[in-house]
């Protein structure tokens, strides 16, 4: 695992991850090749030699017991010590060998997913659910490391069934066939049990990744839907989705039942059909008693195999299921790289977007209104590099900056941002704002916030600290994009959910801490469009006029209705 990664995430041409879940499950089971065919010898050498330790009773009964010689009962005694101590000892390392394979293929999972989520950045919310993301890293890769760790013990026991019939065979045709035909007859029968038993497996992981998407919308929403009494409602659909996600796991549960049913039976019905024919054939001479206790023993020993194997199918179908959600979230396109990173500009450069006309001066507070804010916040998403666009820093194209510089000097700030659990101190210092926490809470009007707090600065959150109020978080997040201190600040609606004498505060606040840099703010409060330095009137997704605050109220009949709306 300690390969160099491509920036795209691979290890190079021939261990880029599959996208078919099958090859998948092979590709990450084989990237330790070593270890794979360590775990699947022991295995073999555990499992498979499992049924030979009946041979060493035909010995002990035929010569020691049947001749009365007790030197031979104690060789093939001791012989089956040995090779039941060897057996053991094999099991041992087995299971050593197959945990560390098995954590191999979950951290490599989750290396991989990780790296993609990272990549994705901003992307992944437009692509990917909350449920999709959740669900794979809480359940997929789980899923999809005791798949692998299933691959051995299958290997062995499937080792052992041809050890049992090859076994058979040499003591008696007619046994040897019994446990062949019988292996085939449960083939057959399995077949359509796993393809239902695999698309049962799917509905119920599609169901699963509903249900947390729904739990993440109550969660994240449950005070907005207190407030407007939507709380039942939801909580009703939440019933409605983990009725139709029990309803699935039942139709799991029908093919599962058959699987144990296959596992538990088979080996009890050859053992009574092996004991008859081993029966007939000692009456009749063809087999000695020895021979007898051996076969029982060899279709004793194939209970467990076969126990095993039904198990491990079952957990190799849900690792395939698994491997197929993990698949789709790593083949989910990612903007493409620039062929050639450009350098930024100089410092104080504007930022400008040819699509909707705004410009970001330099050193300027410059106020976007629009009575649709999802216009601005595209034109903003446009200026940050988070979408493809002909978006300029200066003279240099955003697409082709460098995407770290371009984040260090450009910050897009939502205000309902993620906040981070941790210390409150921590989740305002953000990338390296840290001596900059203190003037950073100060103007974005927080020092009550968290003076309120057991421990002020100290105080730890949980994530997206929800033991705070609306208009406490907010300014949380406005603090830590000012103590960011980037080149040019692009705030989307910051004082939303403050009231009036709180957002006087920031925004003459604000205006000093960012004196000399460029702030734009997505808003139609008076509040902030008085104070700017220049305001730009966004409609249809285009700037339609620019100026002061006073000259586009008395100039435009359109932005003066937004004002005096928002305002009302």
């Amino acid at each position: 695992m300690a390969d160099p990664l491509r920036p795209d995430g691979s290890r190079g041409r021939r261990s880029y991850p599959p996208t078919n879940p099958w090859r998948y499950l092979y590709w990450v089971a084989s990237r330790r090749k070593g270890l794979m065919t360590a775990a699947l010898l022991t295995s073999g050498i555990a499992l498979g030699g499992l049924p030979i330790l009946p041979f060493f009773l035909t010995g002990a009964v035929d010569q020691g017991l049947g001749q009365r010689d007790w030197g031979a009962l104690v060789g093939w005694s001791l012989g089956m010590v040995a090779a039941g101590g060897a057996s053991a000892a094999m099991i041992v390392w087995s299971h050593r060998l197959t945990v560390y394979w098995r954590m191999d293929a979950s951290y490599r999972t989750l290396q991989l997913v990780s790296r993609k989520v990272n990549r994705l950045g901003d992307e992944l919310r437009r692509k990917v659910t909350t449920g999709q993301v959740v669900s794979v890293g809480a359940t997929d890769i789980n899923r999809i490391a005791w798949a692998v760790d299933s691959l051995s013990p299958t290997a062995g026991c499937l080792l052992g069934l041809v050890a049992v019939g090859i076994l058979l065979f040499n003591t008696s045709v007619a046994l040897g066939l019994t446990i062949f035909i019988g292996v085939f007859a449960v083939g057959v029968i399995t077949g359509p049990v796993l393809s239902r038993l695999q698309n049962s497996q799917e509905r119920y992981r599609e169901r699963v990744g509903d249900i947390t998407d729904r739990a993440s919308d109550i969660v994240s929403g449950l005070r907005v839907l207190r407030g407007i009494g939507g709380e039942a409602r939801f909580n009703a659909s939440y019933r409605d989705d983990s009725e139709a996600l029990r309803k699935a796991g039942f139709k799991v549960a029908g093919p599962t039942a058959w699987l144990n049913a296959l596992g538990e039976g088979t080996p009890a019905i050859l053992l009574g059909v092996v004991i008859w024919i081993s029966a007939s054939q000692v009456a009749s001479g063809d087999l000695t008693a020895g021979q007898m206790v051996a076969a029982f023993g060899y279709t004793s020993a194939l209970m467990l195999p076969v126990h095993w194997l039904i198990g491990c199918t079952y957990r190799i179908i849900e690792g395939r299921v698994a491997a197929g959600k993990v698949c789709e979230l790593l083949a989910v396109p990612e903007r493409e790289a620039p062929e050639e990173v450009l350098p930024g500009p100089r410092e104080g450069a504007e930022l400008h977007d040819p699509e909707s006309g705004l410009t970001v001066a330099g050193g300027e507070l410059l106020a976007v209104a629009s009575a649709d804010s999802e216009q601005v916040a595209a034109v903003f998403d446009r200026l940050g590099g988070y979408t493809g666009s002909e978006a300029r820093f200066g003279e240099v194209p955003v697409a082709r900056m460098d995407r770290d510089e371009l984040r260090r000097r450009v910050l897009v700030a939502d205000h309902d941002a993620f906040l981070f659990a941790g210390t409150v101190a921590a989740a305002v210092a953000a990338r390296d704002g840290q001596g900059r926490v203190a003037a950073a809470v100060e103007a974005a009007s927080a020092a009550d916030v968290v003076e309120a707090l057991p421990d002020g600065l100290d105080a730890v959150l949980d994530n997206q600290a929800r033991t705070l109020s609306g208009g406490q978080r907010q300014r949380l997040r406005l603090a830590r994009a000012i103590a960011a201190d980037p080149e040019a600040l692009l705030l989307r609606e910051p004082t939303s959910a403050v009231d009036s004498h709180t957002e006087a505060r920031i925004v003459d606040r604000l205006a000093e801490a960012r004196t000399g840099r460029a702030t734009a703010i997505a808003t139609t409060s008076p509040l902030w469009l008085g104070r700017a330095d220049r305001v730009a009137f966004v409609h249809g997704g285009k700037v339609i006029a620019s100026g002061s605050h006073h000259e586009l109220v008395a100039d435009h009949p359109d932005y003066r209705t937004l004002v005096t709306r928002e305002a009302a």
